[in-house]
C-alpha cells in the first residue's frame, strides 16, 4: 500500500486543508511587544518638489498603498503609486520594464529629490535598480516588512506546479535559501530604513517562520546588511502598509535618516 504523503505535489489540495485546519485552530493573540505611538508632532510639511514613489508588494496593486499615498499626500510630498503586474514577470524585467521608466520620467522632469517607500517585494525592485543604476536625485528609502533575504513559506508549495504559477518567476526569486537570486543582491549602499513587523497570530506560519516575523517574513530576513537603521513594530504583514504610526516613522526616516526611538 502506497504511503500518503500531503506535502507530495499529487497531493496539494490536502495541503490546503492542512492549512486551514492548523490555521483557524489557534484561539488567543499573542502579546504586542513593539508597539508604536504617535510621531505626528515630530514630522514636517514638506514641498512638492520632493517626490515618494510608492512599490507595492506580490499579488497586490498601487490600491494596496492608497493609505500611504493619501498619508504622505497630505505632508505635501509629490507622491507617485505605482502599479506592476508582481506576478507575470522576474524581478529584472519588472524593473526595466516599470520602475525604470517611472524614476527616468522623474528625473527628467528635473525632480530634485525622489524617496521611495516600498511595501514587501516592491524593496526588492529598488534593490536591484539601485545596485545597477546610478540615481543622483536619490533621497532615503524605508521598506515596511521586506523580504531581504527571502521567506521561507517560498518552499511551503515549492513541489507544486499551481503555486509556482500563482508566484510567478518574482516569487521564485525570494527563495531563503543562500544561494538563491535575491540573496545574491550583497548590501544595500543608500540610506535605508527597515520597518519590520513582529507579530503574527496565525499557529501555522508563527511555526515555519523561525524567530519573530509578521505572518509573511520573519525579522531576521527583513534586515540587510549596510541598513541604516531598523524599528520593530507590533504589526501583521497586510496591516503594516496603512499602520499611520508606521507611515508616520516612515516620514521621519526621510527627514532624519533614522527612526524616532
Amino acid at each position: 500500500m502506497t504511503n500518503l504523503n500531503i506535502f507530495n505535489r499529487k497531493y496539494w489540495f490536502l495541503k490546503i486543508i492542512f492549512i486551514l485546519i492548523v490555521s483557524f485552530s489557534f484561539i488567543g493573540k499573542p502579546e504586542k511587544t513593539h508597539t508604536l505611538q504617535s510621531i505626528e508632532d515630530k514630522i514636517f510639511q514638506h514641498s512638492e518638489t520632493e517626490h515618494v514613489i510608492l512599490l507595492h508588494g506580490m499579488f497586490r496593486s498601487a490600491i494596496a498603498m492608497k493609505p500611504a499615498e493619501s498619508f504622505l499626500t497630505e505632508k505635501g510630498f509629490k507622491v507617485i503609486n505605482m502599479s506592476y503586474p508582481s506576478t507575470q514577470h522576474d524581478i529584472e524585467t519588472l524593473v526595466q520594464n516599470y520602475l525604470m521608466p517611472q524614476i527616468a520620467s522623474l528625473e527628467e522632469s528635473g525632480a530634485s529629490k525622489i524617496h521611495f517607500v516600498t511595501h514587501s517585494m516592491g524593496g526588492i525592485l529598488v534593490r536591484h535598480y539601485l545596485k545597477n543604476n546610478q540615481m543622483p536625485a536619490l533621497g532615503r528609502v524605508v521598506m515596511l516588512s521586506p523580504p531581504n533575504k527571502g521567506t521561507e513559506l517560498t518552499n511551503l508549495f515549492a513541489d507544486t506546479d499551481w503555486y509556482k504559477e500563482k508566484i510567478g518567476p518574482a516569487g521564485k526569486q525570494l527563495n531563503p535559501n543562500q544561494n538563491s537570486w535575491v540573496n545574491q543582491l550583497g548590501s544595500v549602499d543608500f540610506e535605508l530604513g527597515v520597518i519590520a513587523g513582529n507579530y503574527n497570530g496565525n499557529f501555522l506560519t508563527s511555526w515555519l517562520l523561525p524567530g519573530p516575523d509578521d505572518g509573511v517574513v520573519s525579522v531576521e530576513s527583513m534586515k540587510v546588511k549596510g541598513m541604516a537603521d531598523l524599528l520593530l513594530v507590533s504589526e501583521k504583514h497586510f496591516n503594516i502598509r496603512r499602520f499611520i504610526p508606521a507611515l508616520q516613522q516612515s516620514v521621519y526616516f526621510i527627514e532624519n535618516g533614522r527612526f524616532y526611538q
